[in-house]
């Protein structure tokens, strides 16, 4: 099916590419490692019959961004994809895709303008611009609402059920947060949650799903209320603790608990589970063919270590607060390697873990480097890991800002923000000013001026003496 959506007076060989894959027939197919393939994989999956506006749209975003000269997006099969998923509601664009203007030089800039451009009328999160590269089109549905105006309560299955205070929350949600992690801030902050407990709540695994929200809502409300200082390891532990105890029991609530006990409860449940994991006894496997690594100063002893053991795992996500024991499967089938970061001080007794990395074993890549709490690892341990991963032919593919990255992009959002304020404080001015000078002009009526104008004085001096005639007059009276 034709297009006129772009006219193409010169076809390149991307230009082909794309006319090729728009007119195949439907086929099963999969991903080779190539700019064509990525381009068929989405055609593919687009129907010839049903929704054809799905591929004329994904057509005229490849073509649109080729004209404009964003090749790194189009170099970029994760990019594609946000193509793909923006065509996906290519019938519900409040503006004509061609008429997008290139205004960053950065991919990811790129794209979020163009999502703004197609979908929203109206202000939305700058957060929701990035549930177009996942696969959630509900969370993309969101956005469309939002953009053209609807309100947070009135989503489309939306999973909770916000207050306005919430609904404004969830507006005000940082740029770094999932939409899962965003519902429970603002629900958290809405039950009357401080900022910092707010935070926690949208960083634990509450935030992973809404399955029986009736009775998670009820825990998040427990833990705002809380009074006592809460560490997030505890949360996370009490956390697992509450949701295991409602698997095995679904009469399980919150009703007549105390944070304390809770606590207490916890400590002894993950006590138990660790000695019941140890006596179903422990699990080993083969060594990956990668090799440690030791460097060592005066003051102290740094060790990346292959860990092999379930046990090993299991003790590693303790330190860490972290998930790494659920790698066991993948490490004992050979797809994964784990690897601890650990560092030895002289005069001290054991070690202390600066990171967790995880290796995919089939393209011989470290994919994750997690320091305790999933948290971004330090400056040391990345420039050890890069050592290792040189000595050891391993490709680096996790991501890693240093401090100084983390406090530019705060700078610049901040300065963005500042800017975004600035203008719509400038956009109110004048409209107020526009229509101050479209109302008509209205001389307020004075019932006491009279036709020569400035009577009000004359009337109020014969009033006056009129007065003090009726009281002369009483006075003579009464004598």
């Amino acid at each position: 099916m034709e297009t006129t959506a772009i006219a193409i007076t010169k076809t390149t060989g991307f230009e082909a590419l794309v006319e090729r894959a728009y007119r195949e027939q439907n086929t099963f197919q999969g991903f080779e490692g190539t700019l064509e393939s990525a381009v068929r994989v989405h055609f593919s999956r687009m129907s010839t019959q049903n929704h054809v506006w799905k591929r004329d749209a994904f057509r005229q975003l490849l073509l649109m961004m080729y004209a404009k000269k964003c090749y790194a997006v189009l170099r970029n099969p994760s990019y594609i994809e946000v193509l793909a998923n923006i065509s996906a509601f290519g019938n519900k664009t409040v503006r004509n895709i061609d008429d997008w203007t290139k205004d960053s030089l950065v991919a990811e800039g790129q794209l979020k303008s163009l999502i703004r451009h197609c979908f929203a009328k109206y202000e939305v999160p700058a957060f929701m611009e990035n549930v177009f590269s996942g696969d959630r089109k509900v969370y993309m549905l969101w956005y469309i609402q939002l953009g053209r105006g609807d309100s947070v309560q009135k989503l489309g299955a939306f999973p909770v059920k916000f207050t306005v205070k919430m609904a404004h929350e969830f507006r005000q949600t940082p740029d770094d947060y999932t939409v899962g992690q965003a519902i429970r801030r603002a629900q958290a902050i809405g039950f009357g949650a401080t900022t910092e407990r707010a935070e926690a709540i949208a960083w634990s695994t509450l935030s992973a799903g809404f399955e029986y929200e009736d009775f998670y809502g009820t825990v998040v409300r427990f833990i705002v209320n809380v009074e006592q200082e809460v560490a997030f390891d505890v949360l996370q532990n009490v956390l697992e603790y509450i949701a295991a105890m409602r698997a095995e029991n679904i009469s399980f609530n919150m009703k007549g608990r105390t944070w304390d006990a809770l606590v207490r409860q916890s400590a002894e449940w993950h006590i138990a589970m660790a000695k019941k994991r140890d006596a179903e006894g422990r699990c080993q496997w083969t060594p990956a063919p990668v090799n440690n690594y030791v460097v060592a100063d005066e003051d102290c002893t740094i060790k990346i270590v292959q860990l092999t053991t379930s046990e090993a795992l299991y003790e590693e996500g303790e330190a860490m607060s972290h998930c790494v024991a659920d790698y066991e499967e993948a490490c004992e089938d050979g797809r994964t390697a784990i690897f601890s970061v650990r560092k030895f001080t002289q005069g001290q007794e054991g070690f202390d873990t600066l990171a967790t990395v995880e290796v995919d074993l089939e393209n011989m890549e470290i994919i994750q480097a997690q320091a305790k709490y999933n948290e971004m690892i330090c400056e040391t341990s990345h420039a050890i890991i890069g050592e290792w991963a040189f000595r050891e032919k391993l490709a680096i593919g996790y991501e890693y800002w240093t401090q100084q990255d983390l406090a530019d992009i705060r700078q610049a959002n901040e300065a963005a923000e500042a800017a975004r304020r600035a203008q719509q404080q400038a956009n109110n001015y004048a409209r107020i000013e526009q229509r101050q000078a479209a109302e008509p002009y209205y001389r307020p009526y004075n019932a006491y001026a009279d036709n020569r104008g400035g009577g009000d004085g004359t009337e109020i001096v014969k009033i006056f003496l009129i007065i003090i005639k009726i009281l002369i007059i009483v006075a003579k009276c009464s004598n």
